[in-house]
Formats: C-alpha cells, structure tokens, sequence
C-alpha cells in the first residue's frame, strides 16, 4: 500500500497546483478497491487538469495499463469512457479511446464486456466514416482474430453499428469476419454471432450479402449446441420482419419447421413461445406455415412445452377465429384435460389461456365448445388449475349470456365460493363486480349474495378483507339501494356475534362502503354501527371502530346531525386506555377539525 511518503514523492515532481490530479494518478494503482473506483469517477477531473492532448497520449495510454482490476473498477471504467469525448478533444479524436475499451472486451467477466462495448457503440455513434474505416474496423478485426474467446464475443455486438458507415467493400471484410464469426469453433461464440444476425441484417441492403447472411443462419439453426439454435426462432422474426416478399419468406419458414421438430426441447419451447410473433410476421402464411406446427408442441412430450403451448392458445386461435379450427383444436385442448395429463402445472397453463379464447370465438362457438373445457377443469382436484381458471372469469362472462352463466357456470362458481382452498374463495370474490355486471341486480342477487355472510365470518382474514372491499366495487355497480336492501342487514347481524373478528369484519365492511355512499346514508345506517360498536369490550374492535370514524366523517358534510352523534363517541374513544385506540381516535378528531 502507498503510504504519505510516496505521493508527496509524486508532488516533489510535478507543479504545486496538479498535486490533486497526482495524487487521484496514484489511486488509480491503489490496492484499496474504493480508492481506486474513487479516482475512477474522477477521471474527467484528471482530464480536464492535463488538458485534451496529454490526455490522449499520457492518460489513456495509462489506464491500458491497468485493466487488471476488479470488476466493479472496470465498469466504472468503462462507463466513463463513454463520456470521454470532451476529455480527448471532440468526436474528431473519439478513436483515441478505443485502447482502452479493447482491453476492456477481452477480459473474463461478462458484465465488463457488455459496458465495454455498449461505450464502443456510444463512441461509433459520434465518429465519422473515415475513422470508423481506419480505426473502428481495425478494431474490429484485431477482436475478431483474438485468441481469448471472450473478445470474438464481444465483438460480435459490434457489426451493426460499423457497417452503415463504411464503404461496400469494407462492409464486404466485415461481414466476412462476421460469418467466421458464425463458424468459430467455440460455442459461447457463435451463440453471441447468432443473438446478433437480426440487427446485423437490418443494415445490410445489398442482396448479395443478404443471401450470404441467409446462409450463416440457415449454419446456425443447425448447429450442434442447442443453446445456438434455440436462436433460430428470434432470428426467423427478426429476418421476416425486413421483408414481407413471400419468396423471402419461402427462404426462412423451412427453418421454422426444424424448429418445431428439433430433438432438444428448450428449440421447441422457444417455438411455442413465439407463436404470436410468428403469426404476426407471417401472416399470410399463419395457418399453413406456423399454427400446425403450433398444434403439434400441444402435445409434445415434454412437460415444459406442453405448458407454454397451453399458455399461447389465443395467438394461434386469432389466426383463424373459425369453427373448423376450433374444431382441430378441441381435440388436443381436451386432451391436456383429461387424467393421462399427469403435471398439474400444464392444465393450470391451460386453464390461465382457455377463457381468453372466448372473445376470439365469439358466443355460439364458446358456449357449444369451450363451456364443456371450462367445466372440466373448474373440476380440476388441484387448487392451482381452479384459481387460474376463476382468475379470468370476466373474459367469459363478457361474452356468453345470462342463461348459460345461470344455467352451466353458476352452480361451479357457487361451489368455488366455499373451496377449501383460501385462494380459491379469493379468487371468487375477486369476480363478483365482473358477474354482478354482467348478470344484473336480480339474478345476481337471487344466485349469489348468500356467499357474503359465509365469506364475512371466513376463518381466513384475507378472505373477510377481502369481502369488505368487494362491498365497495358492488355499491358502484349495483347501487345504493341494493347495499342498502342486502349489505346493511349483514353488517348489523355481525355487531352482536360473539367472535370479536367477525365485529372486526363489519367495521371493515362499513368503512369501505363509506367511500361510495350518500351523507344521508352514512347518516341513517354507519353512525349508528360506529356508535353502538365504540364501547365495544375488545380493544382491537374500537381500533377499527376509531378508523372508520376516520373515513365517515371525511365523507359527511361540515354541520349535520349524523355527525354531531358521531363527535361524542370519538371523544370518549380519544380518552381510551388503550394507546392504539387513542392514537386512531386522536388522528380521526384531528383530520375532522382541519377540515372543518
């Protein structure tokens, strides 16, 4: 470690005036890692002291020197580079801090080598063509000649920004090296060329060179390491997006068909995954070219494929809304259903995708055919499939009617409503504004508003929290007449039960539903709950008793009777021996009187 005694060795040799500029030189080879990463970010002020010259022959050549460093000083390194071209002089001398970002792409660590050449990329962006011919391809060509693997994958992010900027024949050399690239004997290295193929082709307009692209991808999406091809589907989009000529087309779907059958299972995966891509770019060709490759990872033998297919049934479906399609995709659909389909995650895959289907088909399509999928799986033993399921009820309720909610899913959702399962009856309630809207006060009424007293004394809390919020989303969609008629009777019932949780439960109730009703309303119903609850023997009752005072006085006018009932009850709660109540109370009386 430098000691005192050095650095002032260093400022006996220098002006008294760049003593702090020695002093950060020094730190730089410090064996303190902050000290070093300190100087680092001052490197413009080390810059700006030795001016824009010394800088590009004595600094820069310096900081190649001492590229063996920590990996947290080597990002700092380079991302101050990418803000060196003041230091150097201006976009004219951007080149002369390439050194140091070369060294940069060789080392080991993969997040140095990004930011080394994202700054490259920075850099290229301000240099002109004549210096990205000479220096920028030349460092190209050293990256891309390096024994050390890690630098031929660096380089393989930099193609896309030189080739615009350079003459044909350049671009000739270059895409050269970048095939080689493609062919490199080291996987890490071709799987990087082929990560890039896509940005590479869309600068690249002369056709000869497209089709000698076309050939390292057709290479590249048969290479022997599956982490290389499991590209080839990116890259299929990417190059169908430059151009919708269907011979240009006819060049790129056959390598989407070796995709769809490749042995490893992580290709297939990347295939089914895509499919809305696929769709999209190909869209003329959709349903011959992609969908029945699509339909085929339905049943694929291996369980993740499976799973992400189920999970992509809506983008294969919008390519051909038709009964005849749906009616080549029952059959692999219902197959996922039945009890040979052993992994559970595969119907809850399934089940998260089947309801999205509905608005594709449209009513008669859903409620012949999907209705009876539906329904198996709502049967489903596993908790998982049936919460995915009810999770995305209101895709089906906007598009089936009245009857068949009554007739064929009512029954199902009522017994979700009791499922053993807490998420499950969550999910449930989660539902209910959806289905109040859609079947109307009446049938909504007669079916389903006996499940809120089960759910207000659930045993879960999560369950009754969440029940008291729904009374709330129910108020704005069926009125305040119908909270008056169906909510207010159950809100009292629970006043007087035995369990303080289930009180607890009709102060929760009463305080969303504040938020949404009338000044008289609050006045006729919640001030006499809160009053009558506010000598309740269980401190944890007046707590909530004291907050949703809190939320009815914020909504009461500033003189009025309900409120004058209401002041001496929170007055005597602010007096409460109970810390927690007097500080709810006090916090309540407070926000009363500032708005007053």
């Amino acid at each position: 470690m430098q000691t005192r005694e050095e650095h002032t060795r260093i400022a006996d040799s220098v002006d008294a005036s760049l003593y702090p500029v020695a002093v950060l030189i020094d730190e730089l080879r410090h064996d303190d890692v902050q000290l070093r990463l300190n100087a680092i970010k001052s490197l413009g002020t080390i810059a700006t002291a030795l001016g824009q010259e010394r800088t590009r022959e004595e600094l820069l050549p310096f900081l190649q020197e001492i590229i063996d460093d920590d990996d947290e000083v080597l990002i700092a390194l380079s991302e101050q580079l990418r803000h060196g071209l003041l230091w150097v002089g201006g976009p004219q001398y951007a080149y002369a801090l390439i050194g140091p970002l070369e060294e940069l792409c060789n080392v080991e660590e993969i997040t140095v080598r990004e930011s080394a050449t994202e700054s490259l990329k920075i850099l290229a962006g301000h240099m002109s063509s004549e210096h990205i011919s000479r220096h920028f391809c030349a460092l190209i060509s050293r990256l891309a000649t390096h024994d050390w693997y890690t630098s031929r994958i660096s380089v393989s992010n930099l193609f896309a920004c030189a080739l615009p900027k350079v003459s044909d024949t350049k671009q000739e050399d270059l895409l050269k090296a970048y095939c080689r690239l493609c062919s490199d004997d080291t996987p890490m290295v071709r799987r990087q060329a082929a990560n890039v193929l896509g940005s590479v082709a869309e600068v690249l307009d002369d056709e000869e060179m497209l089709d000698e692209l076309l050939q390292a991808f057709e290479k590249l999406s048969q290479d022997e390491q599956d982490s290389v091809r499991i590209l080839a589907v990116k890259n299929v989009v990417a190059l169908g997006k430059l151009r919708g000529a269907s011979d240009w087309h006819a060049r790129i779907l056959p390598v989407l068909k070796s995709c769809a059958e490749d042995k490893s299972w992580r290709v297939r995966y990347m295939m089914a995954d895509n499919v809305k891509q696929l769709c999209d770019v190909f869209q003329a060709k959709a349903a011959t070219a992609v969908v029945p490759f699509y339909l085929r990872l339905l049943s694929d033998q291996e369980v993740e494929v499976r799973m992400i297919a189920a999970a992509r049934l809506a983008a294969a479906a919008a390519v051909n809304p038709t009964k005849e399609f749906l009616d080549t995709l029952l059959p692999s659909m219902e197959k996922l259903t039945m009890p040979q389909e052993h992994s559970q995650h595969v119907r809850a895959s399934l089940a998260g995708s089947v309801l999205s289907l509905a608005p594709i088909f449209g009513t008669k399509l859903t409620v012949d055919h999907l209705i009876n999928v539906f329904l198996l799986l709502m049967r489903d033993d596993t908790p998982e499939v049936r919460l995915k399921l009810i999770s995305t009820l209101g895709e089906l309720s906007s598009v089936v009617g009245i009857d068949v909610l009554s007739q064929s899913l009512l029954p199902s959702i009522k017994d979700l409503g009791k499922d053993r399962q807490w998420r499950i009856r969550l999910a449930v309630i989660e539902c209910m504004p959806v289905l109040a809207q859609y079947l109307g006060e009446v049938a909504f009424t007669k079916e389903l508003s006996h499940l809120f007293g089960v759910w207000l004394v659930d045993p879960v809390f999560s369950v009754r929290d969440a029940a008291a919020a729904n009374f709330k989303r129910l108020a704005e969609v069926l009125g305040q007449p119908w909270s008056e008629a169906h909510i207010v009777p159950q809100l009292q019932a629970l006043l007087t039960n035995k369990n303080y949780l289930y009180r607890i439960s009709s102060m929760l109730c009463a305080g969303t539903l504040a938020e949404v009703v009338s000044p008289p309303f609050l006045e006729k119903h919640h001030v006499p709950m809160v009053v009558k609850m506010a000598d309740d023997s269980v401190p944890n009752v007046r707590v909530n008793v004291a907050k949703t005072m809190q939320v009815v006085l914020r909504h009461m006018p500033g003189s009025s009777a309900g409120k004058d009932a209401l002041m001496p009850a929170l007055r005597s709660l602010v007096a409460d021996s109970d810390p927690d109540v007097r500080f709810f109370a006090q916090r309540a009386l407070d926000e009363s009187e500032r708005a007053a």
